[in-house]
């Protein structure tokens, strides 16, 4: 199952080169993605399209969060 965008946050919009940028982190865990985006919700979408790109899923997230927390 893939990962939604309730499983993700984000942590910080910046300007870069005149684009705008946000980093992306998928919640309680130490992923972040960094994506260039005009607003929230294209920064958000971009980031499952990337996270669905490396093979993120959700079962593999929970895995990580366990790992976090320990």
């Amino acid at each position: 199952m893939e990962i939604s965008g309730e499983d993700l946050q984000i942590v910080e919009r910046y300007v870069f080169l005149d684009k705008v940028r946000y980093r992306v982190q998928v919640k309680g865990t130490n992923i972040v993605f960094n994506i260039q985006a005009e607003n929230d919700e294209e920064a958000i979408r971009k980031s499952l399209e990337l996270a669905s790109k490396v093979g993120l899923t959700k079962d593999l997230v929970n895995e990580i969060r366990k790992n976090v927390q320990q």
